[in-house]
């Protein structure tokens, strides 16, 4: 009996050792490498960062608590009028697609999803932008002033759920240079509580 149970453990051991070996990574390693792809990503586009100020790209520790599973809600009505642009710029055509809802470190969060259009893109929502655009009480002293980012994907919105990954929330490019306009999260995605997940304050020179 007892050389069976020790079989048995082996077997379980060397299933787990099996599926892990297949996942290929731990979500640390995924995450520190989706990481370094966002830095890369930073050095490309209109207004591209330098290897050397990439240096000053500051992150939160991951913590799997502020990756979340949440309930999404799809609004039919665009509520117009209540997005806005800071330091100017074009305003691109935009609507609250959504809203979701989850409990992290015990609080009860309701933000909403934004829909981004352009003139190339595909309207019957094939490949629609949706991002969430927040503030929480980390702004200023740990995180950029002006609010944060979470890109994320209709793809992946599944029976009106979706899995909310913090730790890649992003900062607008302003945060890197000043005065760039950026469009700035409606007042009822303002968080009471921190966010301490994803990108922190730039290291040099943040702009506001």
């Amino acid at each position: 009996m007892a050389q069976n149970l020790q079989k048995m453990r082996l077997l379980y051991t060397l299933l787990f050792l099996i599926s892990f070996t297949a996942t290929g990574q731990s979500y640390n390693e995924q995450l520190l490498a989706y990481r370094e792809k966002y830095k890369q990503s930073l050095m490309q586009g209109v207004h591209p960062l330098s290897a050397a100020d990439t240096g000053y790209l500051r992150f939160f520790e991951p913590d799997s608590e502020y990756r979340v599973q949440a309930t999404f809600e799809l609004i039919t009505e665009g509520m117009p009028g209540l997005l806005s642009m800071k330091h100017g710029g074009y305003m691109p055509p935009a609507r609250i697609y959504g809203k979701v809802f989850f409990k992290t470190k015990r609080a009860a969060i309701t933000l909403y999803v934004v829909r981004l259009f352009s003139e190339h893109e595909d309207y019957t929502g094939a490949h629609m932008r949706l991002f969430i655009p927040f503030n929480d009480r980390t702004n200023y002293h740990e995180t950029f002033g002006g609010g944060r980012y979470l890109d994320i994907s209709a793809l992946d919105i599944k029976d009106n759920f979706i899995t909310l990954d913090f730790n890649k929330c992003y900062n607008p490019r302003t945060a890197y240079e000043k005065g760039l306009p950026y469009l700035m999260p409606p007042y009822f995605n303002n968080l009471r509580i921190e966010i301490k997940a994803g990108e922190k304050i730039f290291g040099h020179n943040p702009g506001f």
